[in-house]
């Protein structure tokens, strides 16, 4: 069955002309001539394309004119490319011992009129990696200027549109029932790797993607740790499962965090549990436009430091979240941390966790939700039980 180019967007194409004629303005504003775009999820917002292949060299370069956009790929990703997005100038390189396809990408850029020209390069990206970063600079030398582009399109990213949103929230609609799978599967004698299961059929049966990074799913000892490790452990009948996960629908992606114990629970991990989770609302509510990112991190320090837990906070309690690829959920800048001055406006999509283990102890606790800023109070997206999960 043909396909025609261009047919299968994930928004309409005047939506996506919108978003790179407001690109376009930026960089006139900030004085640049072109951007040399690395990263996947920002030629997804831009264009709708969509693939796996940034992981190699692929680059397109938006001019601040209206020249066509060019897109510099390989040859595995050619027909997606013309059918997902709206480039319709796709050039090639091609694999070779001697391949190096920062200079296929020097020869679009002399064709566009951008020697001597100053070009914003997307720098933090899994898309660039620290190699093709150093043939590019190589190979164009002094040619042209380039500069850093200072996050110029995910800060365009970070306030979604209704489009956007309908995304956003058939994620969480996803997320909201998976979790709810997850704790009627929970029981003594199975292990985690069986939930981290139970997580992926339940997700990926209602229509969800693949998840860009692996699930947080640490059971017993494990759960004091900050990331997921590899090996699966029998959950027994006194035992913790620390859950972080997230949910991407058309790439866009919420997220969760919860605590799943078994038998009897010690009162200093109830504790642990009731300031977490009055930390966290404390959290939500300040959501509002004009709060900082920064003064939602001192109400959850405040809130950990009181219940006498500043030994076990990190330093960062959440961040944005959206459209981004593996290997990552992050949307990251920004970070909720101390003194970030960025505001909370209206469109924006968090992801607040309250998370701590105490070593010592062996507890570990962790709750966190994803949240949308509204004109108002903000908006739960993703719902967490009305109370501690207790499997007995």
């Amino acid at each position: 069955m043909a396909i025609e180019p261009g047919s299968v967007l994930p928004f309409s194409r005047e939506e996506h002309l919108s978003r790179q004629d407001r690109l376009r303005a930026r960089l006139r504003e900030q004085g640049f001539d072109a951007m040399l775009v690395f990263a996947q999820e920002s030629l997804f917002w831009l264009t709708g394309y969509d693939t796996g292949g940034y992981v190699y060299f692929q680059c397109a370069v938006v001019t601040a004119d209206a020249d066509p956009i060019v897109l510099l790929t390989r040859r595995p990703d050619l027909y997606q490319a013309r059918q997902t997005s709206t480039i319709e100038d796709i050039r090639i390189w091609w694999d070779a011992e001697d391949a190096n396809p920062a200079r296929d990408l020097k020869a679009i850029l002399d064709e566009l009129g951008l020697g001597g020209k100053r070009i914003a390069v997307e720098l933090n990206t899994h898309g660039l990696t620290g190699w093709n970063l150093w043939r590019l600079q190589k190979t164009l030398g002094d040619w042209c200027t380039l500069d850093d582009d200072n996050h110029l399109i995910r800060k365009l990213r970070l306030i979604k549109s209704p489009a956007e949103l309908v995304y956003v929230r058939k994620a969480a609609e996803i997320l909201d029932r998976s979790l709810e799978d997850i704790i009627a599967a929970a029981r003594p004698g199975i292990t985690d790797a069986h939930l981290k299961a139970v997580y992926l059929a339940s997700t990926l049966e209602r229509g969800a993607d693949m998840p860009p990074n692996a699930p947080l799913f640490n059971s017993g000892f494990k759960a004091v740790y900050g990331r997921g490790v590899s090996g699966p452990r029998t959950i027994e009948p006194q035992d913790q499962i620390l859950v972080e996960y997230p949910v991407a629908y058309r790439r866009y992606n919420v997220k969760t965090e919860w605590m799943i114990l078994f038998g009897k629970v010690a009162d200093a991990q109830r504790k642990m549990y009731d300031v977490s989770r009055r930390t966290l609302e404390r959290m939500t509510e300040i959501a509002r436009p004009g709060t900082t990112l920064g003064e939602i991190f001192d109400v959850h320090a405040q809130g950990l430091d009181e219940g006498g837990y500043k030994a076990h906070r990190y330093g960062a309690t959440g961040y944005s979240v959206g459209c981004t690829f593996a290997p990552t959920s992050m949307d990251v800048p920004p970070m909720i941390y101390s003194g970030n001055p960025t505001r909370c406006e209206p469109g924006m999509t968090l992801f607040y966790h309250v998370m701590m283990g105490d070593a010592d102890t062996g507890y570990a606790m962790g709750v966190g939700h994803t949240l949308l800023v509204t004109d108002g109070a903000p908006e739960v997206l993703t719902a967490l039980p009305d109370d501690l999960t207790i499997i007995t």
